[in-house]
């Protein structure tokens, strides 16, 4: 089990800096810009529940597919993309060609971003204009069949598949070891910040962080959600969304320590 999950951890790597080489190369005028990302936890998350159902869980990490990363000037104006359905496959291979060649988007992926609490995961380093950029926006999609096409190196069991999260839960007196998958997240998102880039930043990373402890955790009642069970996955997978939609938050990082200044 731990061969394994080192290979795949060599693996993720691989891919993540194949797909730092997407973006453009730098040229005269551009600073070079850092981008990282983290997944904040609350240690274990606990509740009071009846026996036979879950009343802790842990996350050890979880990782997020990206299709994209763009820094936005003025983010309020900027319009976000769901129309993307996973069964029609010819147009999301036209947007996807599109987007591919949009040099806006300097960040192009697809990035495997393995968040962990505390643990930042530098994701990129590429080169941009000069200017007041007040967010981020970035595309969260399932591995399609093009990708294998693409990069030879995505692993076999990601096609399908946006988000994948690992941990344990405790129920009936036993820590149990838990995977949640879902493809079912495919959603454009924007994140609000202090993303502005001077000349004098090149040495200066820019970070997002993910809010992961409201995966699974009922938010009309307080209670936990169990990955395990098919009928939470729903309730789950809402919760994602509204997450990275809602919770997630970016901007320069100075001092290094993995959070937005």
């Amino acid at each position: 089990m731990l061969r394994n999950m080192f290979l795949f951890g060599l693996v993720i790597t691989a891919i993540l800096l194949s797909g730092c080489s997407k973006g453009t190369e730098p040229t005269s005028g551009l600073v070079p810009v850092e981008l990282t990302l983290k997944g904040e936890t609350a240690g274990n998350i606990t509740f009071a529940k009846s026996v036979g159902q879950v009343d802790s869980i842990k996350i050890d990490f979880a990782i997020i597919v990206l299709r994209w990363i763009q820094f936005k000037q003025n983010i309020d104006t900027a319009k976000v993309d769901t129309s993307w359905e996973e069964n029609n496959t010819m147009d999301m291979e036209r947007k996807m060609r599109m987007l591919d060649n949009d040099p806006t988007i300097r960040f192009k992926g697809p990035f495997f971003i393995t968040l962990r609490n505390n643990e930042p995961t530098p994701i990129a380093v590429d080169s941009l204009p000069p200017g007041n950029y007040d967010g981020i926006k970035f595309k969260v999609h399932a591995i399609v069949p093009m990708d294998f096409h693409r990069n030879p190196a995505v692993p076999d069991s990601f096609l399908g598949k946006s988000i994948y999260v690992k941990g344990q839960i405790y129920q009936n007196g036993v820590w149990k070891d838990f995977v949640f998958t879902t493809g079912k997240v495919n959603t454009e998102f924007k994140i609000k910040g202090n993303f502005t880039i001077t000349e004098s930043d090149k040495n200066i990373p820019y970070v997002l962080v993910f809010d992961l402890t409201s995966w699974f955790v009922d938010p009309l009642t307080g209670a936990l959600l169990d990955p395990t069970n098919p009928g939470d996955q729903g309730k789950i997978i809402s919760n994602i969304v509204h997450s990275l939609k809602n919770k997630a938050r970016g901007g320069k990082d100075r001092n290094r320590d993995g959070r937005p200044d």
